[in-house]
């Protein structure tokens, strides 16, 4: 049984991370959308999906409807777009709102949608973008070969969109502000990363609360460094992606702002929140 569950995860796994978001990377968008739509809808496509995702979201929301279905369907999205950029390909990709046209901002956004995408458009317009994220370790995702093997070569894109290279956690809150005193590149943070620890900071979902990590969002809103926030949201009609960029009221917390854009995605579509998977029992009324 268990060469079973090992063989199943692996089958499941090239599937989902390469296969279909590679194939449907190569399609026109509207048939691209069908079949993720469809693949969405496989649950055996995502092992244990159900099980960790169920409880959020009756703890959010009082019921289970199709939000599975939904993170499914962006998770596939996001990995098409993501592999149409490593075919060399311009994502599919509308654009409302503008980036500061020189440096020395930062770039807030969320794991929300197809992000990845902002990478690639801060690039375009001539920026040079900083990702500040935690790169998969030799620990992380045990008897899960392949799905590792699609996070190191996510983690091989982001440093081609990244020309100056990313910064990992761990010290990286000094390396942020010497990229920001350089005036030559832009750190792209995203602030929505849950933590166990009770804190002040929650972003609230449906009827419950889950408690964020606050400290990027404090230190650097007292530096008075401009920022943007993006999102990427995908129209579930045609699977098109949309990147809205707002820049900061400079005369406001930043946290507050950053919060209530946050918030203001979940209630659109919570569905498109990549977290879902991993963040059983953190949820709170």
């Amino acid at each position: 049984m268990r060469a079973l569950t090992w063989l199943h995860h692996q089958f499941a796994d090239l599937l989902s991370d390469f296969v279909l978001p590679g194939l449907a990377a190569l399609l026109p968008q509207r048939w691209m959308n069908r079949l993720l739509w469809q693949a969405a809808g496989l649950a055996w496509l995502f092992p244990d999906s159900a099980q960790a995702i169920e409880p959020s979201e009756n703890a959010c929301f009082g019921e289970v409807s199709d939000l599975r279905r939904r993170w499914a369907w962006t998770t596939l999205v996001e990995a098409a777009q993501a592999w149409r950029l490593i075919f060399g390909l311009r994502p599919r990709l509308t654009v409302n709102g503008h980036w500061p046209q020189e440096p020395g901002f930062i770039a807030a956004g969320m794991h929300y949608g197809t992000g990845i995408i902002a990478l690639w458009h801060l690039r375009h317009c001539g920026l040079r973008p900083r990702f500040v994220f935690r790169p998969v370790a030799r620990n992380d995702l045990p008897g899960r070969p392949v799905k590792r093997a699609w996070y190191r070569l996510r983690t091989r894109l982001i440093k081609q969109l990244c020309p100056n290279g990313p910064i990992t956690t761990g010290g990286a809150s000094q390396r942020i502000s010497q990229a920001l005193h350089e005036d030559r590149s832009t750190p792209v943070l995203l602030f929505d990363t849950p933590t166990q620890e009770p804190g002040d900071w929650c972003m609230r979902v449906g009827q419950a609360e889950i408690p964020l990590r606050s400290g990027g969002a404090r230190r650097f809103g007292q530096t008075g460094t401009p920022v943007a926030f993006f999102v990427v949201t995908v129209n579930p009609d045609t699977g098109e992606s949309e990147l809205a960029i707002t820049r900061l009221d400079p005369h406001r917390p930043v946290q507050e702002q950053v919060m209530e854009y946050m918030e203001q995605a979940m209630k659109h579509d919570p569905g498109q929140w990549l977290l879902w998977r991993g963040v059983e029992g953190l949820f709170r009324h």
